[in-house]
Order: structure tokens, then C-alpha cells, then sequence
């Protein structure tokens, strides 16, 4: 199963959508744990990100070209902690997918481990540390575990799915160890880290989607 540009801006419409959706869950997350800004961080990134893509509908631009732009215009619009976190994982990903206009189900299956690594990279931070990569690196990992093992991406994102929920969780009753949420050590340590919930919305989001 191949992927074309058409095919890759539906998919980042679903999750413009479901940041609009979470912006009011994100904002009552972020207010126990961090300054109160993600739902609205995310929601101008997310509004940016869709202007962004309505002009590449109907264009022949590769897929590298349409994150790279999708990723600047995030940034300007949303130049927040996770603002900038997921504008340069963009980059990643468009500098690894490179000057194609069709990409393989084999490199979708990529693309969130390589989201995961840039995040873990500029944001000093890793499993345990009550972040999004939480929820995101085990829902990359299963995703491609069981899609080699099983071949089929169904099964996969369901349990990819499954597992960013469980890290998700994971998140509740822990001492965050970056950002904001640190200086509060035991305070409020009982809410989910915002990031992660959003990683686990647009993660069923899709593999809803994607059932359907």
C-alpha cells in the first residue's frame, strides 16, 4: 500500500480536527500542571496548519515539501514548548522521507518513531519522564512490532493504540521531570501529562479513521 500527498493531508486534517476537539481538555490538563496554554497553543497551531494545508490540496509539491511548510507555519503560529517540539519533529520527518511524491505503508509505519526520536532529542526526555513521548514511543513501537510480525496495519494501530493509552495512563500519580509540572513534584502529580493525552486522541482518532 502506497500513500500519495492527497492521502497524507487527509490524514493531517483528522488531527487538526482533534486538536480543535481536546483544545478545552488540554487547557484544564495544562492549568494543574504547566501555565494553562496548551489547548490554545495547539488550537492557533492547528488553525495555522490547516491554512497551511488547504493551499497543497491540488498542488504537486513531494511530501518532505508539505512538512517542511507545515512544519513553519506551526511554529510561527504556536512558538510554545510543544509548539516547537512538533514543528521540529516535522522536519525530521520530511528530512527522512526525502524528495518523494509516494511513500510505502513501511515508511508511514516509521514515521511516528521518528517524531518520538526528535522530540526525545531537543526535549532531553523519555519514557517516565511524564511527557507525550509516554503515550508516543509505545504506541510507535507496537505500531511497528506488530505490523511486522502481522503485516497488517489494522491490527497494528489497534494495538499501537492500546498502548498509547496504557502510556497515557502511565502519566497519572507520577513526579513530571521536565518543564513546569517538575516544580510542583508531588503536587497535582495525580492528573495525566496534557501531551500525552493529545498523543492518545489523535492516535485513536486515526485508527478510528481508519477502520471506517
Amino acid at each position: 500500500m502506497d500513500y500519495c500527498l492527497k492521502d497524507i493531508i487527509s490524514v493531517l486534517y483528522q488531527i487538526i480536527d482533534e486538536i480543535m476537539v481536546s483544545k478545552e481538555e488540554l487547557t484544564e490538563i495544562d492549568s494543574k500542571l504547566g501555565d494553562g496554554d496548551m489547548g490554545i497553543s495547539m488550537e492557533k497551531g492547528a488553525i495555522a496548519l490547516k491554512k497551511e494545508l488547504d493551499k497543497f490540496v491540488d498542488s504537486d509539491i513531494n511530501i518532505s515539501e508539505l512538512f517542511m511548510n507545515c512544519a513553519m507555519a506551526f511554529n510561527r503560529a504556536a512558538p510554545s514548548t510543544m509548539g516547537t517540539l512538533l514543528s521540529g519533529g516535522m522536519l525530521a520527518i520530511a528530512k527522512q522521507i526525502g524528495n518523494q511524491k509516494v511513500i510505502t505503508i513501511d515508511q508511514v509505519v516509521e514515521i511516528p518513531g521518528i517524531l518520538a526520536n526528535s522530540i526525545s532529542l531537543r526535549g532531553k526526555a523519555s519514557v517516565g519522564d511524564k511527557t507525550v513521548l509516554d503515550a508516543l514511543i509505545p504506541f510507535s513501537d507496537k505500531l511497528k512490532s506488530v505490523y511486522n510480525e502481522t503485516m497488517s496495519i489494522d491490527k497494528a494501530l489497534t494495538m499501537a493504540t492500546q498502548a498509547a493509552y496504557i502510556g497515557m495512563e502511565s502519566t497519572k500519580g507520577i513526579i513530571a521531570k521536565t518543564g513546569r509540572a517538575k516544580w510542583l513534584a508531588e503536587r497535582n502529580m495525580e492528573y495525566p501529562d496534557a501531551g500525552s493525552v493529545l498523543c492518545y486522541r489523535i492516535v485513536k482518532r486515526i485508527e478510528l479513521t481508519h477502520k471506517n
